[in-house]
């Protein structure tokens, strides 16, 4: 399949002919002149921790949801998780307001950098680790010789990474595709990330201790038609949907013990809504007489920024279940 590389001209026509409402980046800040809700989904009136506007405050607008006629912008809130989230138009004066100078018009119907097929379809696949499992098949990463009972991955799962489909190493040159191809990750070029947005990534991607996010940016990151602070933040978004949901409970309280396939999906649908456990594949490694559950891999279709987990993955396609059951492996060599 070749590879089509589309300027912000082509992008633009593209988008048109296709009829999709894009969201387009943007700075500048929006001041609060009143109490409003701030939501991670312009659709959904689900708004963890039930962030709100404080009159007189203001926030960092990343985006406006579309170029003509826009109703709602997305804002940076630090304390909030997802630190993303959309608010009307109407809540506030906006001041020193400029599109983004590197990315002009952006959605899931097409991306500056990357394929065709990937660039239409919008289709990612998120693939979550159960951190404990990977370092019994791998004790000598740092991220495995640190890990211990008390932290956040003993009992969470961890980013392994968010893969548009069908798509890798999107305007790459050959050099760095070799490095990374070779492992040799701390010779790629680092993504540019803010401090906050590191520390959270180090604390959901323990991976980041042998510059993991080196690897997923250059090979996944730089077909996601978006910054890397973008990239990595909606990665973070989805990966705590999980976290925060049934399905990280029964993994932590089942830790050492069997999960079948069955249950695993069907936590997925008591969190997200019948059907989505569908769109789960589980993947197991053998440790010596043990099975072990390693990652979990769902499929994605759409914005994420501006969608809910369960639309973006009901919008995907059924899959086969893989691993029919295995141990929720516990932090240290059994």
């Amino acid at each position: 399949m070749r590879s089509l590389i589309i300027g912000s001209s082509g992008i633009l026509a593209l988008l048109m002919s296709l009829n999709v409402s894009a969201q387009v980046l943007m700075s500048g800040e929006l001041t609060a002149t009143k109490v409003c809700p701030a939501t991670p989904s312009i659709r959904q009136a689900n708004n963890p921790g039930n962030i709100q506007l404080a009159v007189g405050s203001s926030y960092t607008v990343i985006a406006k949801n579309r170029a003509d006629n826009p109703t709602h912008y997305l804002l940076k809130i630090t304390e909030s998780t997802p630190n993303q989230r959309w608010v009307a138009m109407d809540c506030g004066t906006l001041a020193g307001a400029n599109p983004s100078p590197t990315a002009p018009v952006l959605s899931s119907a097409a991306t500056p950098n990357t394929s065709a097929t990937a660039a239409v379809s919008g289709q990612y696949v998120l693939a979550i680790s159960w951190q404990p499992a990977f370092c019994e098949t791998a004790p000598g990463k740092k991220e495995c010789k640190s890990q211990t009972t008390s932290r956040f991955d003993a009992t969470h799962f961890t980013l392994h990474g968010l893969w548009p489909d069908r798509a890798s190493y999107c305007n790459v040159p050959k050099d760095q595709q070799s490095k990374d191809k070779q492992g040799d990750w701390g010779a790629l070029t680092a993504p540019a990330l803010s401090s906050t947005l590191k520390t959270q990534l180090n604390q959901v991607m323990p991976g980041t201790q042998s510059l993991l996010e080196n690897h997923e940016w250059i090979k996944h990151g730089t077909c996601y038609g978006a910054p890397a602070e973008q990239y990595f933040t909606d990665s973070i978004k989805v990966l705590s949907d999980i976290n925060q949901s049934t399905v990280q409970a029964l993994f932590a309280n089942n830790i050492g013990k069997t999960v079948t396939s069955s249950q695993i999906r069907s936590a997925f649908d008591q969190a997200f809504g019948q059907g989505v456990g569908e769109r789960v594949k589980i993947a197991c490694k053998d440790d010596g007489g043990r099975r072990l559950i390693t990652e979990l891999t769902l499929g994605l279709k759409g914005s994420i920024v501006s969608s809910n987990l369960n639309t973006l993955a009901l919008a995907s396609r059924p899959v086969e279940v893989g691993c029919p059951a295995g141990i929720v492996d516990p932090v240290g060599l059994q």
